[in-house]
């Protein structure tokens, strides 16, 4: 008979004490990759199998360990062909650039024979193609881009088209009363501190932007996204000595900043640059306020994500720009911004149990390395440099995004709801890709949250492994209300009660019954759980100065309510009596480390204890289907 026994990982037996070893940070080695992305070395491979005769660009690498290769500023070819310069995408005035697909209306394989300037550009009467050059290479494809004229791009009569250019300027004028440009230089050093490292969708190098500028460097700063970059930082001014005395910086500007945003982000997308996109991503980081603190995410904010992604397509962030003639912090910033739109999609996805908005086969940018967090040599201030979270998220979301693939997508769920072997089986693969995860010591901010997101992955294996070993009662009859005969089942039910209206108890089973594979999954889970109630019960509140933010982990907030999910599955799901037991004492001592750590972080805790709160209102016994010993068990704590 095959191994079915599915253990615990030594490295999620996660304690507050081994979370405070500095475990250093491990050695990228260009030949381990998350899975999903390309290795260095296979893009070397690529570029180097080349005919040298047919070469447009030159590569050369750069550092150790396979970091990123570098374009050497024009392409060089043979004599008799012009030569490529280097022009960015996006600092085009009064233009806008949008990205050609390979099945759009005009051929990429069409495009790639027309003829180029040395910009790689192309009028056709107020609009350019442009080729952005570094093809053919094998392996990749022909990228061409249409420029428009901005105008033409404003819907005729709309409320953009008869804007004026002196109501635009209002827009910096409102800003700067709101936020003065000396708090706005004061609340850049706070993001670039601890929002930066975490989501690093900003050109410090382009934008020109230091510890040590004038305020006057703020005006390159498009509006919309200077608004986004003071309100992602309002949460931190009580690190700095001028903003935490200033009753301002609280709730109420940062909702005015955030409406702000939206707005401008609206006016913004018929024009779309690289800033909308950048505001857009952050302000998907938002901390919900007041009531919307006890509810989840809305329709709105999946919404929101599905159209920062498609802005993100058609600017052509899906694909690998490094081949390309533009500039090489454009090149770094380009490959940030489609991993940060790629992590707000994966998890999200995953924490809201619904269908990715990127598809595997539709992006082909390569995997992260230090040379996509360099400022350029003549940066004014390396203070700031990013410590390379941002790539422990990316692989922590690679994860994420096998496991809804496996796991979560409705075919999968069809599939392997009700097959315990094959469960395992499937789960085999992302135990090990847990398993090779290395993430930084706590000593460095934003640490904390990383070590929750794996937790919080390794509990989604366990739940989904969970699905086979409890039946589901069956289903109701459906009636309709003009109709009073109830209609069937739409799919054939067995073990249907002779009262159809009366719900079957759950089976009682025993370890004998569940087997050795069974019982070992189970106290492997309530061991998972355990080790998630340890390790935020262990969490001191000047830790929450710096993790436990949306910045590294998108929906976090989410994650604790699905904690108490997780929990509460644990205990109505308890085969035996001693699992039951342990299971309640699970949920208790999650509820008391919940109410506990709220005081901290009310934000993030806010939704997990409400759903907690809520069940323990109603009582579980009214809310669920329980086993005789659970109920059993239930009534005796009451009593």
């Amino acid at each position: 008979m095959p191994d079915t026994t599915f253990q615990l990982s030594p490295d999620t037996q996660l304690r507050h004490e081994a979370f405070n070893q500095d475990r250093g940070y491990p050695h990228n080695d260009p030949t381990q990759v998350w899975p999903g992305q390309r290795t260095q070395n296979e893009f070397r491979s690529e570029l180097m199998s080349r005919d040298p005769s047919t070469e447009s660009v030159e590569y050369y690498p750069t550092g150790t360990g396979g970091e990123l290769l570098q374009q050497t500023g024009a392409i060089t070819s043979p004599a008799s062909q012009p030569v490529q310069r280097i022009r960015s995408l996006d600092l085009i005035e009064g233009s806008i650039t949008q990205f050609y697909g390979m099945s759009s209306e005009s051929d990429p394989w069409l495009l790639r024979h027309c003829r180029y300037d040395e910009y790689g550009m192309h009028g056709l009467h107020r609009t350019r193609i442009r080729n952005v050059g570094g093809v053919p290479i094998e392996g990749l494809v022909p990228v061409h881009f249409l420029e428009t004229e901005k105008e033409l791009m404003l819907p005729k009569g709309s409320e953009m088209d008869n804007r004026p250019q002196k109501d635009q300027m209002q827009d910096q004028n409102q800003l700067d009363v709101m936020v003065s440009p000396a708090h706005g230089k004061r609340l850049l050093c706070l993001f670039l501190r601890f929002v930066f490292p975490a989501i690093p969708i900003i050109s410090r190098s382009q934008l020109g932007i230091s510890s040590s500028m004038s305020t006057a460097a703020l005006e390159k700063i498009p509006v919309h996204l200077l608004a986004a970059i003071y309100a992602s930082a309002i949460p931190f001014a009580v690190h700095d000595p001028v903003l935490c005395v200033s009753a301002a910086y609280g709730e109420l500007l940062s909702g005015k900043l955030w409406q702000m945003v939206h707005e401008l982000i609206l006016q913004e997308t018929h024009t779309p640059k690289l800033a909308v996109l950048q505001a857009s991503l952050l302000y998907l980081q938002q901390i919900p306020a007041g009531s919307l603190k006890a509810l989840p995410d809305g329709p709105f904010i999946w919404s929101f994500l599905g159209s920062t992604v498609a802005l993100a397509v058609s600017l052509g962030l899906h694909v690998e720009p490094r081949p390309w003639g533009i500039p090489p912090w454009e090149k770094r910033l380009r490959r940030r911004l489609w991993w940060a739109v790629y992590v707000e999609d994966k998890w999200r996805s995953l924490l809201a149990g619904r269908p990715s908005f990127i598809h595997p086969d539709e992006n082909d940018i390569f995997e992260l390395s230090a040379s996509d967090f360099m400022q350029d040599e003549n940066a004014e201030d390396h203070e700031h440099a990013c410590q390379p979270l941002f790539y422990y998220t990316t692989g922590l979301a690679c994860i994420a995004e096998n496991m809804c693939r496996t796991f979560y997508t409705i075919k999968a769920s069809q599939r392997l709801s009700d097959d315990f072997r094959s469960s395992i089986d499937a789960a085999r693969p992302i135990r090990a890709q847990l398993q090779q995860c290395h993430l930084p010591s706590n000593r460095v901010e934003g640490a904390g949250d990383l070590h929750f997101s794996y937790l919080v992955l390794e509990m989604f294996l366990y739940r989904a492994i969970l699905r086979p070993l409890a039946r589901s009662p069956p289903p109701p009859p459906i009636s309709d209300d003009n109709d009073p005969t109830p209609m069937g089942s739409l799919w054939p039910v067995e073990d249907l009660t002779s009262d159809r209206h009366v719900f079957d108890q759950l089976p009682a089973m025993n370890s004998m019954q569940l087997g050795e594979a069974e019982e070992a999954t189970l106290k492997a889970a309530e061991k998972c759980a355990a080790i998630i109630l340890n390790f935020v019960g262990a969490l001191v509140p000047h830790e929450f100065g710096s993790f436990w933010h949306p910045f590294y982990l998108p929906g976090n907030r989410t994650c604790f309510a699905a904690v108490s999910n997780f929990v509460t599955l644990l205990l109505v799901q308890a085969p035996t009596r001693q699992h039951a037991l342990r299971s309640r004492d699970l949920l208790d001592l999650w509820s008391h480390t919940l109410r506990c750590q709220h005081r901290s972080h009310e934000g993030l805790m806010q939704l997990g204890l409400v759903r907690l709160n809520q069940m323990q209102i109603e009582g579980l016994d009214n809310i669920f289907n329980l086993p005789a010993h659970v109920s059993e068990i239930l009534q005796n704590t009451a009593e």
